[in-house]
């Protein structure tokens, strides 16, 4: 592991047990959890042992799948994993080879955490809280906004959208708000604007100027809002179709204000200041063949 962090590796697979293959999907959060370092003085050239800790944050790349074994540089003799065995693809976001949080902390710091973090659990992989990860990011220092979460292109079709929504439906909710924002920001959001004509579908329904200020190329400002938050495990959350195209001030007032909506077929029922408006759902045909 020690040699494995010193190369700065980004992309790597990792074997997992049989009993967990079925749990890991794309967009999912991990940690390298490293325990008592068994090896001889020889095999580790002579340095000092690694300090049980925790000396990686990853995000998950794949399903689980069978692995063509794994047996490099970086394995013990005799060590590699067998052919066949469940395998994902692994992201390393952080390394911490020189600078490890130590389970000694983490007792420390953090006694109430799960006691697979704390006490061990010799296997290649276990399931941890939402919360004791957000705990060990909290000891890292790590905040997860920091962390390159997603880094491919942004759909510019439907077809494309619903590949992407496919890919993360079951990760993190960080992953899935990272991918939100950059959707809301990229062509299908630009899209859902364009086919709106940049209006503010709530002002519109309710009567008012749907046109904000214009920017200097001239075009309306105008934000794009999931309605059905992206951390849901819903199918079609990440969809042009769940997405309102609103002023700034009414963005904010549907975060932060008294604002119920509804999602019917073909439309949004908006509850605002005591009335019930609709706003009619984007439909952006598929192009690709």
């Amino acid at each position: 592991m020690d040699r494995f962090l010193d190369r700065s590796i980004e992309f790597d697979t990792w074997g997992v047990r049989p009993s967990d293959c079925q749990k890991f999907a794309p967009g999912q959060l991990s940690i390298v959890r490293v325990g008592v370092d068994h090896r001889t003085v020889a095999e580790r050239n002579g340095a000092p042992p690694l300090d049980a800790g925790i000396y990686a944050v990853c995000m998950v790349e794949s399903e689980a799948f069978a692995g063509t074994g794994a047996s490099d540089e970086f394995w013990g003799e005799g060590q590699g994993r067998a052919p066949g065995w469940p395998t994902v693809r692994l992201r390393y976001l952080r390394t911490f080879a020189r600078q490890p949080l130590t389970i000694a902390t983490l007792r420390e710091q953090a006694p109430d955490l799960s006691p697979l973090l704390l006490n061990g659990f010799q296997a290649a992989s276990f399931p941890i809280s939402a919360a004791d990860f957000q705990a060990v990011m909290d000891q890292l220092g790590e905040p997860l906004e920091n962390l390159p979460l997603v880094t491919e292109p942004m759909p510019a079709s439907s077809n494309e959208l619903v590949a992407l929504e496919q890919k993360y439906r079951d990760a993190s909710p960080e992953v899935k708000e990272r991918v939100s924002r950059k959707i809301e920001r990229g062509p299908v959001g630009a899209a859902v604007k364009r086919a709106g004509g940049f209006r503010c579908q709530l002002c519109e329904a309710l009567g008012q100027n749907p046109i904000g200020f214009k920017k200097a190329n001239g075009e309306p400002y105008v934000e794009a809002h999931h309605v059905m938050h992206v951390s849901s495990q819903a199918v079609g959350s990440l969809a042009a179709s769940n997405v309102m195209t609103l002023c700034a001030n009414h963005h904010r007032e549907v975060h932060y204000g008294e604002i119920e909506i509804t999602i019917h077929t073909e439309r949004f029922g908006v509850q605002i200041n005591g009335q019930i408006v609709n706003v009619p759902r984007c439909i952006i045909p598929a192009k690709d063949p």
